[in-house]
């Protein structure tokens, strides 16, 4: 032991922990963002400096002076208390762990080590030791420290509590160092292969044992203590059975005595390694909070649940320590030390396995969201695939009990799982819950504006004025309007937002956007819509002012405003530019925009927004229907009694021939005439959106399809996902249909999955030929897309023609089946226009913005989105760290005491 207080060992508990701290932050988050940091890292890097010139220059003494420890602890108290105080936070874009923890736990590394070697400094061997004087210390510091703030209310004692913390928690761990060195003089040598007393034994089943158990059993039994919401776990969810087998087995396994038999033992000395990995887990999990355990012992009794890993940690330390140095009088060193790492990393690599069939697993089951292959039918395993997507799902939600961890997540596992799982790209919630419904059948509601919000947001904001301006503007022949609207909160609760979706007319395009911040109008970003949707929905998290504007449909929008005090009145507003004069409606309120009589017509490269007036010289076309009923074949569903529905409906409208389908997260083909021989299994959730894709692209283009879904559960449907352009070359149907019990049926947009009123038969409407592409003989204007190209167009600097550039584009990528080409979201931004791809959001800070941005640009380079999810928890690289610290250590101690023997 006296080896490791050698000079030297200030690199490793000193110095480098510094260096990887300071050196976290510009690595993970850039250059720019340590500007605001240079002083204080400057500052850090001189004091890291002459700690290490003092180590290489004095390795020669035996341990470091008692000045120095002292000197140590108080330089890395002043700087705990420093970043407490006054440390930024920066945006964590990379599933990464917040810098001010990473300093926070290296000092306290260093505090330790100085405190170690201070009470190491202080105990003499061959001298008698007054116990119980340190024992009341204990209990005593952090007593006095609670009563003197208790006394001291009225004063301003947040400093003041904070210097006393931090002192009284130093003070415990150096009363408790020194019981843990005196218990050590009478501990015997680690060579020696005498039969442990029967303390030690207790000592074992009491730390080894009982403690792991009990700190799982409190984490699950307070585990929404501090958080206004159920949750898995105080320190994170550790509810799985195997934490509390590997907890028991372990235990079990440092309580067996001594063996006689070589072989036997170095087993049990690899499995007690395959523990240790277990126990160093859960060390380097609570080494960044390790202080609040002594305040939790006097406070809450909790303390007991933070110290045990701590415990745990250096008990069978000390057991695996001593059996090496009893083993290697029979095995050679290095087979010992290959056992040792082969136990120490059989649970990581039994986890990394379990990784690759998760990965491979969803990836599979998201070819079935995303269907290119309609005759795909791989099975998934279903178990494998509700553990990853509770893990992503708990990653994307995250909330945090009252001491900062997330108590939906493993700490750190969920991190590397996540990042593993989803190899550096982002799984966003609506899709989390479509894989849920599509092959769990858990029936979320997936219409868009229900699939992500906040529950916590009381959406009881009212629209109380919207007022249109419309103004001609020269430079793009096409009018300008700004719709100004006034919202209020008519209640007395607060965290109220304001939701509500509106649809704009073809050759309409939203061009501007603003939101009231604090009397202040502010102008929206225009943003990539998956970092705009994140940021949005983190920000509502922490209920800060965002708004966002963005399509949830062909034509279709959303706007969103968060957050509204009890009676506040805020105003938000966005431009449109357009030809044409027309009305729409949002909210309650029906909004005017004057324009032209007619829009007129704009030709752009491989497309013609086409008015309606001209369609009246256009000849009509004639295809007959063909009907495709798509039936529920999922897990909870009434197969029979669809198979029923389907034939009465059949009869009831002479339908003599028609294609169905059964469909779960697979399809099987069938025809009406044989249905009722069908063969299936009810399995997964309804996969609507893959059945309607299949017809819509295998369709005769002679003939055009009514597809009629016949399920009890629409609403947990995966619907159809950006079809409308696949589905505007069938003009005649513009809708599918879902079957009620009465045989009536209910019609639902291509463009935006939005029920109609009930009708008995299917709308048809007819089609018209414009050059050999059908459009419809609606009377409402049409954008009308001619070739298939995609490539790269040339935009002519008009913003309007632009505009409908872009919406062609954009129609023509789907067609293709891409949605996120980097191409058309840099020309969304360069045009100033609102696309399918992009969004309109105002956020309230510029540290907010500059998060988006970053987000944005990683996203634009990498041509992929990436995990956006804070998990504070200790970074990988810090445990490692720590585990190869505490390997030397061992390593060092065992080579002392086998020297000495």
């Amino acid at each position: 032991m006296k080896k490791v207080f050698n000079p030297l060992f200030i690199i490793a508990f000193v110095v480098l922990p510094q260096i990887l701290a300071l050196g976290y932050t510009p690595v993970i988050f850039g250059l720019e963002s340590v500007r605001s940091l240079a002083i204080p890292i400057i500052v850090m890097l001189i004091i890291s400096s002459f700690f290490a010139i003092y180590a290489f220059k004095s390795h020669k003494q035996e341990v470091i002076s008692t000045r120095l420890y002292i000197a140590i602890s108080a330089i890395y108290s002043a700087c705990i208390l420093w970043s407490i105080l006054y440390y930024p936070e920066f945006s964590n874009l990379r599933n990464s762990t917040s810098p001010k923890l990473i300093f926070i736990a290296a000092c306290v590394i260093s505090i330790i080590y100085a405190i170690l070697g201070i009470s190491y400094n202080t105990t003499a061997p061959g001298k008698t030791y007054d116990v119980v004087r340190y024992v009341v210390g204990i209990v005593f510091v952090p007593l006095t420290w609670f009563l003197a703030i208790n006394l001291a209310s009225g004063v301003n004692t947040n400093a003041m509590a904070l210097i006393l913390i931090i002192a009284s928690i130093y003070a415990l761990i150096f009363f408790i160092a020194k019981l843990l060195f005196i218990g050590r003089l009478r501990l015997s040598p680690l060579s020696s292969d005498n039969k442990p007393h029967n303390r030690y034994y207790i000592a074992v089943f009491i730390i080894g044992l009982c403690l792991p158990l009990c700190g799982l059993f409190v984490n699950q039994t307070f585990s929404s203590f501090g958080s206004d919401s159920p949750s898995a776990g105080l320190f994170g969810d550790f509810s799985h059975p195997l934490f509390y087998i590997i907890a028991v087995l372990n235990g079990v396994l440092l309580l067996i005595p001594p063996l006689k038999n070589k072989g036997l033992r170095l087993l049990l000395f690899y499995l007690k390694s395959v523990g240790y990995a277990y126990i160093l887990y859960f060390f380097a999990v609570f080494l960044p909070v390790l202080p609040l355990g002594f305040i939790g012992i006097i406070l809450y009794g909790l303390g007991l649940l933070i110290l045990a890993p701590l415990f745990a940690t250096a008990l069978q330390g000390y057991h695996l320590a001593k059996e090496w140095a009893i083993l290697s009088k029979s095995w050679s060193k290095l087979l010992i030390t290959g056992v040792f790492c082969i136990g120490i990393v059989t649970l990581p690599l039994c986890m990394t396995t379990v990784f690759w069939n998760d990965r491979a697993n969803l990836e599979l089951a998201v070819q079935y969201l995303e269907p290119k292959d309609f005759h795909n039918t791989k099975a998934i395993n279903i178990n494998q695939l509700r553990r990853t997507l509770n893990n992503i799902k708990g990653s994307l939600q995250v909330t945090r009990g009252m001491l900062g961890f997330s108590d939906s997540n493993i700490p750190i596992l969920s991190a590397l799982y996540n990042g593993f799982i989803l190899d550096e790209k982002l799984l966003s919630l609506d899709n989390v819950l479509a894989l849920e419904n599509l092959f769990l059948d858990t029936g979320h509601n997936l219409r868009a504006e229900n699939a992500s919000s906040p529950a916590f947001v009381n959406n009881s904001v009212t629209l109380l004025d919207a007022v249109g301006d419309t103004k001609f503007d020269d430079k793009i022949g096409v009018y300008r309007s700004w719709v100004n609207l006034k919202l209020k909160n008519p209640t007395l609760v607060g965290n109220s937002g304001y939701i509500s979706t509106f649809k704009l007319p073809a050759g309409a395009y939203v061009s501007d956007y603003y939101l009231d911040v604090f009397g202040t109008r502010k102008p929206g970003l225009l943003t990539d819509r998956r970092a705009a949707l994140f940021i949005y929905n983190k920000i509502v998290n922490t209920k800060r002012d965002p708004g966002l504007l963005h399509y949830i449909g062909r034509n279709t929008l959303e706007l969103r405003v968060f957050p509204f005090a009890a009676n506040e009145e805020r105003e938000t507003g966005f431009e449109i530019i357009h030809s044409q004069k027309f009305d729409f409606t949002i909210g309650s309120k029906k909004i005017s925009l004057t324009g032209d009589d007619e829009q007129k017509e704009v030709k752009v490269e491989g497309a013609l927004l086409l008015p309606a007036p001209q369609k009246a010289s256009l000849k009509s076309v004639v295809r007959n229907p063909k009907y495709h009923f798509i039936i529920d074949n999922s897990k909870n569903s009434n197969v029979p009694w669809h198979i029923d529905q389907v034939l009465a409906y059949a009869k009831a409208n002479h339908i003599e021939s028609a294609e169905v389908i059964f469909t779960s997260y697979k399809l099987q083909g069938h025809t009406l005439s044989d249905i009722t021989q069908a063969k299936y299994i009810t399995e997964g959730g309804f996969n609507l959106n893959m059945a309607v894709n299949k017809i819509l692209s295998s369709e005769d283009p002679n003939m055009f399809p009514i597809i009629i879904a016949v399920s009890d559960n629409m609403p947990a449907a995966v619907l159809p996902r950006n079809i409308h352009p696949l589905a505007a070359k069938f003009p005649e149907s513009s809708y599918y249909y879902a079957l009620n019990h009465n045989l009536t049926i209910t019609p639902y947009s291509y463009e935006d999955n939005r029920p109609l009123q009930i009708e008995t038969k299917p709308i048809i409407t007819p089609a018209l030929d414009y050059n050999g592409t059908y459009v419809s003989d609606n009377n409402k204007n049409e954008l009308v897309l001619m070739g298939d190209s995609t490539g790269k167009s040339d935009f002519t600097g008009n913003q309007y023609e632009d505009a409908v550039l872009l919406d062609a584009l954009v129609q023509k990528e789907l067609l293709a089946g891409k949605s996120d080409s980097v191409e058309l979201l840099r020309a969304s931004f360069r045009a100033k226009i609102l696309t399918p791809q992009t969004a309109f959001i105002v956020v309230e800070t510029q540290e907010q913005e500059k998060e988006l941005l970053d987000l944005q640009e990683r996203i634009l380079n990498n041509n992929e989105a990436v995990p956006t999810v804070t998990l504070d928890e200790p970074s990988i690289a810090l445990c490692v760290a720590v585990f190869l610290l505490l390997m030397l250590v061992i390593k060092l101690k065992t080579t002392k005491n086998l020297l000495k023997g």
